[in-house]
This record gives structure tokens, C-alpha cells and sequence, in this order.
């Protein structure tokens, strides 16, 4: 994933008084040598051919500052000191307070300074900031338009080859020959489950980037590598100039804009959506509605009812939980409370999802046991979190609690292991 800096960064400055080429130095909080960059391409037309330089009135620690190679080489992104940014206008308890009654945030838009580099090193390299003081010197040399949407063309090219590198596209996947009735194996399952983990996460980081731009749909398609989104989006462009000097029929009208849609399903992983399981019911009930999309119902695996009883009991037991153990700060790891309920809850809802009517079958065994593979090694993560509550003696209090949860999960684990026997033995092979 990207690396991010904002708080760490102490002050800086960047030079692209030289056309084509973008040096600079940061310095950041907590390390004596300042960050050399010597990037090929130019900023935007505001600072192209300026050298900026920046400070930041409250520098602070930052987790990811100390990942960064000191000589960064690389390639530019988009840089400018005139991106648009949100910026809320409340204090947070204010905000906290909104968030909870459900009432639009106050904001008001603020330019901030964004300095993006694709590092040889260490990747994609983004700074963001509407706090900082800025001082831009008169300009060496100007940029047109001309250059100025080229450069950006170049910028959004160094992102799709940065996502390229995330997404990771498997030829075996891909180009897979399978007969229709022969069912995928679990270490197939598994390859398909971990490229949609990584596709999901280069268009997080494709949305957090072009989310709020104008023409977001054809930026993201483009840096995501979906090439036939962008053939079937150029063929509803051409089809509406067709038709821009005469009333469309009433079918093109309903469809239009769907064909790309369509087109990307293929793309899509239906991931299992938790509040899809967790509704409001008797906790003794064995019935739960399947979170497929024949919305049938089914009679709960015993594995699965377990769990979500788990995770339904966390979430009532410590729920008003607020200790010193909690994050003091965005940017630091989790904590094992987080590592706990997080991949216990990651359990429940795969296993809601994998444990559906059809799962013992054959065609079904291989999507199952990677699933189920998945489980055991959140579940270790979760008895790791544990582990590291009951060490803890701010929270003695609960280590009774902590205890209960750490039988119940373990139970949990050997179920899953149990059930990965039974499958692998009524299905050989897969």
C-alpha cells in the first residue's frame, strides 16, 4: 500500500526548476537526515518550474516515516499545492456528536499541498496536507496546457503500473482451461480468493485517489488495468453523440450507461457483508437468512452458528470498553483488542458466507476448504490478540473474560480443522 505522510513531515522543499526533472528534501520527525529525491517528470502547471518549499506547524511521530529509503529515485506522480480537500470546521467532539445523530458534517474547501512519487525503493510515496505554510518562488519556466495535461496523462500511467504491482494478475487464473463440470480445487480457490484480496485492495487505493474527481469512472478503469470497461464507456460516448440531435427510444433510454456495468460483473466479488448475517433475531435461533443471492434459507452449520454467538457477545460485553490499551493515534498498529475482534469477526462472516446450503458438495468442497484455511489463520491471529490481553495487567479485570472467549475460539478452531478433515475425505482430490 501506499506510504503516507502528513504529521511526520517537519519541513520541505522541492526544486522542478530544471524541466523533466523534480528534486527535493524532507525533513521528517524523528530522523536526522532529510529524504533526497531525485524524480524524473515535472508538478502540475501551478508549481512547474517553481521550488517550493514547506513547514509544518505541528510535526509529530509517524509509524511509516521510518520505512522510507533515504535516496528516493523514482518517477513523479501528480504534485500541486492547488488540490481541493475537504476540511471540517468542527472540533471532534462536535464531530463525534453529528456523526452519531446522523447530521451532515460542517466543511469548507481548503487548497492543500499533494506530492505523490512513484519510488523505486519503496513504491507510492504520498504527501497531503491543507495545514502546512507555503512558499512558492517565481517561476523559471511555464508550463502550457498542452504539457500540463501530458504530464498528467504520464502521472495517471505510473499509477496504473503502481497498481499492476498490487493487483498481481495471475495467468493461471486467468487463462485457466476448466471443464464445466469439473470442480475448482482448494488450492485453485485459494489463488482466486487471494487476486480478488489483492484487486480489492489497488481500488481502495484507485478511490482514495480519484474517488472525487470529475470523470472518476474512466480514471479508475484505466489505473485498475479494466480495458474493457473503457472500450464499452468509449462505445456509450459514440452512441450518445449519435443520438445527441434526436430523442432516444425509450429501451436505449432505461439502458443507457448499464453495458460497462454489465460488462464488469466478472470483476466484482461479492464479498460477504456482515450486517447481511447479524440482524436482530433470538440468539438460540438456528435458522439465519443465507447471505447468497438466492436469499434462501437454511438450517445454520453448528460452526457457524457457534461463532456469530461468539462475536455477538463480544460486541456486548465490550462495548463500552475504553482503556489505555486503546490506539492513542490513527497511524499505530493494532492493538490486540483490535487483533482479537477483528479477525474473529473476519471468521464469522466467512464462515456465514462458506457454511450455506451446498457446501459439502463437490463442486462446492475446494471453495470451502479455502475458506476455510482463511479461518484458521485469522482464528490464530485472534488466539495471538488473546494471548497478549491476559499478559496485560491493565486489563486483570477481564482476564476471566479473556479466558472464556480464548476456550470458545479455540472449540471454534478445532471445528474448522474437523470440518477441512471431513471435506478432504469425501472429496479426494480436491
Amino acid at each position: 500500500m501506499a506510504i503516507r505522510l502528513d504529521k511526520g513531515i517537519v519541513r520541505g522543499e522541492i526544486d522542478n526548476t530544471e524541466r523533466g526533472r523534480v528534486r527535493g528534501r524532507l525533513w521528517l520527525h524523528g530522523r536526522d537526515e532529510p529524504l533526497e529525491l531525485d524524480l524524473e517528470g515535472d508538478a502540475w502547471r501551478d508549481i512547474a518550474g517553481s521550488r517550493l518549499t514547506f513547514a509544518n506547524p505541528n510535526p509529530r511521530p509517524q509509524k511509516d516515516a521510518p520505512l522510507l529509503n533515504q535516496q528516493q529515485v523514482g518517477t513523479v506522480g501528480d504534485m500541486t499545492a492547488s488540490k481541493k480537500v475537504k476540511h471540517i470546521t468542527v472540533k471532534d467532539d462536535e464531530w463525534n456528536r453529528l456523526i452519531e445523530e446522523r447530521k451532515p458534517i460542517p466543511f469548507e474547501w481548503r487548497n492543500a499541498l499533494y506530492l505523490e512519487w512513484f519510488s523505486e525503493a519503496n513504491g507510492r510515496v504520498v504527501i497531503e496536507s491543507a495545514e502546512y505554510e507555503i512558499n512558492i518562488n517565481e517561476l523559471s519556466w511555464q508550463m502550457d496546457e498542452d504539457e500540463d495535461q501530458a504530464q498528467q496523462l504520464m502521472n495517471q500511467h505510473a499509477m496504473r503500473n503502481w497498481l499492476a504491482t498490487i493487483i498481481q494478475r495471475s495467468e493461471s487464473i486467468d487463462e485457466m482451461d476448466h471443464d464445466d463440470e469439473a470442480p475448482m480445487t482448494e488450492a485453485s480457490w485459494e489463488e482466486s480468493l487471494q487476486q480478488s484480496d489483492r484487486l480489492n485492495d489497488a481500488h481502495m487505493e484507485a478511490l482514495d485517489k480519484y474517488g472525487e474527481a470529475e470523470r472518476d469512472d474512466s480514471r479508475l478503469a484505466f489505473v485498475m488495468g479494466w480495458d474493457h470497461l473503457l472500450d464499452a464507456m468509449a462505445r456509450q460516448d459514440e452512441r450518445k453523440e449519435k443520438t445527441s440531435h434526436f430523442e432516444p427510444e425509450a429501451e436505449e433510454t432505461e439502458n443507457a450507461g448499464e453495458e460497462w456495468k454489465a460488462e464488469s460483473e466478472d470483476d466484482n466479488d461479492d464479498d460477504f457483508d456482515f450486517e447481511d448475517v447479524y440482524v436482530e433475531e433470538d440468539e438460540d435461533a438456528a435458522i439465519i437468512e443465507e447471505a447468497s443471492p438466492t436469499g434462501r434459507r437454511s438450517q445454520a452449520h453448528p460452526l457457524m452458528k457457534k461463532a456469530r454467538q461468539l462475536v455477538l457477545r463480544i460486541l456486548k460485553d465490550l462495548r463500552d470498553e475504553r482503556r489505555d490499551e486503546i490506539r492513542q493515534d490513527e497511524d499505530s498498529n493494532p492493538t490486540p483488542l483490535d487483533r482479537f475482534i477483528a479477525n474473529t469477526m473476519s471468521i464469522s462472516g466467512k464462515l456465514a458466507g462458506a457454511l450455506a446450503t451446498g457446501y459439502g458438495s463437490p463442486r462446492e468442497a475446494g471453495y470451502t476448504l479455502a475458506i476455510l484455511k482463511c479461518c484458521l489463520n485469522w482464528s490464530n491471529e485472534a488466539l495471538s490478540g488473546l494471548h497478549d490481553l491476559l499478559q496485560d495487567p491493565n486489563w486483570e479485570d477481564r482476564h476471566p473474560l479473556f479466558s472464556e472467549y480464548h476456550r470458545e475460539l479455540h472449540s471454534i478452531r478445532e471445528g474448522i480443522t474437523d470440518l477441512r478433515r471431513e471435506i478432504r475425505e469425501a472429496n479426494p482430490g480436491v
